[in-house]
């Protein structure tokens, strides 16, 4: 083998102090080499993904030291293993070792070809795991056969050097964080406080009844908060990813392209306007717009390592490392990164946490925020970034934790079926929602302080659950899609005010600054983007929004567009009646709640299996137990079924819920259901299936095997 050759032509004289220079000189030489392909194949994919999606190190709140780690590790960290291994494997002597490297060399060799196909956009497993065998054996044997490509693959090592220091320079605002910015501002009412709701994937349209009303039956806290506040009823965000949007809300600026959701991106912001001024506090879960001295916690980078931090991290990193080499059918396994704030799966991994692991984390974020408002003794600025009711869709009305829908994704389900258990989860959890906010406006008026505090609430941007299309990604080519992610509540009580009224003044949620500044009476050289709401509608015409990815679209439409979206998800689910009624959909809505029963048996269904069957033997009807109000499982059919045909599963001989999965299908049919949460109370259950055929004709099928 040349290696050898070459290896041999190196000689073996000059005694120790020369072996040891040789020794030297070839582990020099052999690094180089591994890192000029590990740059290639691992630390190019990864920094170009996440130098231009600085926001999954404000969600992770990453310190400094870690995000250089993470700079450091990827750079060097593959190309000082591999030289570690080659080294170790010369104990073994020089074939060996020969062996050993290229099976390293061939390894990163197929990382690169992974990468390239990826780059170049295969779409078929068979080609691209061609392209990464290609590259396996290929790089390895003209590294083997020919000096120039040992030669070329040293001085590439360049490469490194060069993508290193870029990355550091986009990294440079986390590594180098700014300490904020003075103000000049001056507060006349400084005896008034304000406290701030910004909610997370909140559209209008699932709070409005069928007469364009917020549905008081169903929705209690807010339609509570909407009689004693301003509602403006035409109210859009700015942008549809959280990133940009809560800057726009907490700094009244346009969203900034690039950087990320940081306070040297933001440095006018209410945190560093009234710092100076009055008490301020603050919740960032996901932006760290206020600095630190003012503000700490939640809303801070991290200091120090944290191995919980770096963890969790790491495991981030592998999906979206996976996500940009493994073969389509090998992704597809990995959570998606094409969504979440920033753009993937490691920021989008921060709602995971919050609602996998601390389950009721953004629900309390809301009350606990109430709490330590009421319990200041001095006029105060506090804003809570609540994570709710954005996905994953768990929290159940009365305060219990559901199953995860397998239907809920970044991607909305091709069929209505699926798109409609997506949406029933969403209102479920948004009755969690609702009864947070009537705690925190509870809590503030028995503190005193509601006549002297403005309350806001609001939300960054919405969601939309047609089926098919992104749920928040948009080019504004459905501008119904549109409506439904743009759309936000926005309820402004204001200090004084005793009753609550309407206002369809066409606003964006850059006005709210703007309207703090008003009330408060503060006078500032700053310039915002919004206008004040506080005296006269400041506009009539268009307003603009822009998507993440940069398109722009001008809303001229009104309240009426958002009470259209309310009557076409009313199709899906009913938009009238109490939290039951979520789970009273399809043709079979009517008889959820009612007591079903047939004398006979379904011919239609062999049989049928239900996943969490077990649960409801002992169900635990207390606050933060779990509850299977969603349920999964398979229906196997005799026959196929006729077109209108549905499943009814009844609890204790209750409609609870509805299959609308077996109209039109045969053999094994999947599916998901939502149930009524007040069938699922404290104790053991019976659950049974029944079949509704199109004429409405119901048979029974027994309990699940």
């Amino acid at each position: 083998m040349r290696l050898r050759r070459e290896r041999r032509r190196g000689g073996g004289e000059g005694g120790a102090p020369a072996h040891c220079g040789k020794v030297v000189a070839v582990t020099r030489k052999h690094f180089l080499t591994y890192l000029s392909l590990s740059t290639v194949s691992v630390a190019q994919p990864v920094f170009d993904l996440y130098g231009k999606n600085l926001t999954v190190f404000s969600a992770g709140k990453l310190s400094r030291w870690e995000v250089l780690l993470f700079l450091l590790f990827f750079l060097l960290g593959p190309a000082l293993g591999a030289t570690a291994v080659d080294r170790f494997s010369s104990s073994f002597g020089p074939k060996v070792n020969e062996a050993t490297r290229l099976v390293l060399i061939g390894l990163f060799s197929m990382l690169t070809g992974l990468a390239v196909a990826r780059w170049v956009g295969v779409t078929s497993d068979a080609p691209y795991v061609l392209i990464a065998v290609v590259m396996t054996f290929l790089l390895p044997w003209a590294f083997d056969r020919w000096k120039g490509v040992r030669e070329w693959s040293r001085w590439l090592a360049v490469l490194s050097l060069a993508l290193g220091a870029t990355t550091f320079v986009q990294l440079r605002p986390l590594i180098f964080p700014m300490a904020g910015t003075t103000a000049d501002a001056t507060v006349a009412n400084d005896e008034l406080s304000v406290f701030m709701v910004v909610m997370d994937e909140f559209p209008l349209f699932p709070l409005l009844g069928p007469d364009g009303t917020i549905n008081a039956e169903r929705w209690p806290g807010f339609a509570a908060l909407a009689g004693d506040a301003t509602w403006y009823r035409d109210a859009l965000a700015v942008s549809n990813f959280t990133h940009q949007a809560v800057p726009a809300v907490l700094a009244s600026s346009r969203p900034v392209p690039d950087g990320g959701p940081f306070l040297f991106s933001y440095p006018r912001n209410i945190f560093t306007l009234y710092a100076d001024e009055m008490e301020v506090q603050g919740t960032e879960p996901v932006t760290s717009l206020c600095p630190k001295d003012v503000c700490g916690g939640e809303s801070a980078f991290g200091t120090g390592m944290s191995t919980t931090r770096l963890r969790r991290f790491a495991k981030d990193v592998s999906i979206v490392y996976g996500q940009r080499v493994l073969p389509p059918t090998l992704r597809k396994r990995l959570p998606a990164v094409d969504q979440g704030w920033g753009g993937f799966a490691a920021v989008r991994d921060k709602f995971k946490q919050q609602l996998h692991d601390q389950v009721f984390s953004q629900r309390d974020a809301v009350v606990s925020g109430a709490e330590a408002f009421a319990a200041s003794a001095t006029p105060m600025v506090k804003v809570v970034h609540a994570l709710i009711p954005h996905a994953p869709w768990r929290l159940t009305p009365d305060g219990r934790v559901a199953p995860l829908s397998p239907e809920i994704g970044t991607q909305n389900p091709e069929d209505e079926d699926g798109t409609r258990d997506t949406y029933q989860a969403f209102l479920h959890q948004l009755a969690a929602t609702d009864a947070a906010i009537a705690r925190a406006v509870d809590v503030i008026k028995a503190s005193g302080k509601w006549d002297t505090t403005m309350f806001v609430l609001t939300a960054d941007h919405g969601i939309s659950f047609l089926p098919t299309l992104p749920q928040r990604n948009t080019d504004f080519t459905d501008l119904e899609q549109s409506e439904d992610i743009y759309r936000v509540p926005m309820f402004v009580k204001y200090p004084g005010q005793a009753t609550g009224r309407t206002d369809d003044c066409p606003v964006t949620n850059l006005d709210i600054l703007p309207t703090v500044n008003a009330v408060l009476g503060t006078e500032s050289g700053w310039k915002f983007a919004g206008e004040s709401l506080a005296a006269d509608c400041p506009r009539t015409g268009g307003r603009e929004v822009m998507s993440a990815t940069g398109e722009r679209h001008v809303f001229t439409t009104g309240f009426a567009a958002a009470r259209d979206r309310a009557a076409y998800y009313a199709m899906l689910v009913p938009n009238s009646g109490p939290v039951s009624r979520i789970a009273a959909v399809g043709a079979s809505a009517d008889m959820v709640g009612l007591p079903i029963s047939s004398a006979t048996t379904s011919d239609l269904v062999r049989g049928w299996t239900l996943k969490q069957r077990d649960a409801f033997g002992a169900i635990d009807g207390r606050p933060g137990t779990t509850v299977p109000a969603t349920v999964v499982g398979t229906v196997e059919l005799s026959r196929p079924a006729v077109e209108g045909t549905e499943g009814i599963i009844a609890v204790d001989g209750i409609a609870a819920g509805v299959l609308g999965e077996l109209s039109g299908q045969e053999g094994a049919v999947r599916f998901t259901a939502i149930l009524d949460i007040a069938r699922l109370g404290a104790g053991a259950h019976t659950v049974e299936l029944f079949v509704r055929d199109e004429n409405g004709t119901v048979t029974r099928v027994g309990p699940p095997a």
